[in-house]
């Protein structure tokens, strides 16, 4: 009977080492690793319609099949946008990350993106749980969409 009540706490230790050991759950990444990667067009709407959609053949807009934006962990932005003209900058989130910032864009002769101070913001409308696909949306009007709100669903390759 003593060998009994002394094994019990060594039996409740092993089944509670035993217990503890794998089945946790993966820790899903942060939005900013999510957004962390490249991203290019998979369906572009202006004000609500569709003007891209990369398996079409046709399409209103083709330019966005240039369209890139490639976020780094050390917050670095690089846009390219639907005329294929290329900014860089910096990114960030805000909003309690609902809102990624692009600041001080600039080409390479040191100009803006047209319509801008160098800043687009956007709204994260959805996110996965990867961050492959990402839906964002203007908050300001894009000039170069005819001054509507563009939102873009994006994908990484």
């Amino acid at each position: 009977m003593k060998k009994l009540i002394l094994s019990l706490p060594i039996l409740f230790a092993f089944i509670v080492v035993l217990s503890s050991c794998g089945g946790k759950n993966p820790v899903e990444p942060s939005v900013k690793e999510k957004l962390t990667k490249t991203f290019t067009v998979s369906i572009a709407k202006e004000a609500g319609v569709e003007v891209y959609n990369k398996t079409k053949a046709t399409n209103i807009e083709a330019g966005y099949s240039y369209y890139k934006l490639s976020l780094t962990s050390s917050g670095a932005a690089t846009l390219t946008a639907k005329d294929n003209s290329t900014f860089t900058g910096s990114w960030t989130l805000t909003n309690t990350d609902k809102t990624l910032s692009l600041t001080g864009l600039k080409n390479a002769a040191g100009s803006n993106p047209t319509g801008t101070t160098g800043t687009i913001e956007f709204t994260i409308v959805s996110i996965d749980g990867t961050g492959a696909a990402v839906t964002l949306e203007s908050l300001q009007a894009d000039i170069k969409a005819g001054n509507k709100i563009v939102n873009l669903q994006l994908v990484n390759p």
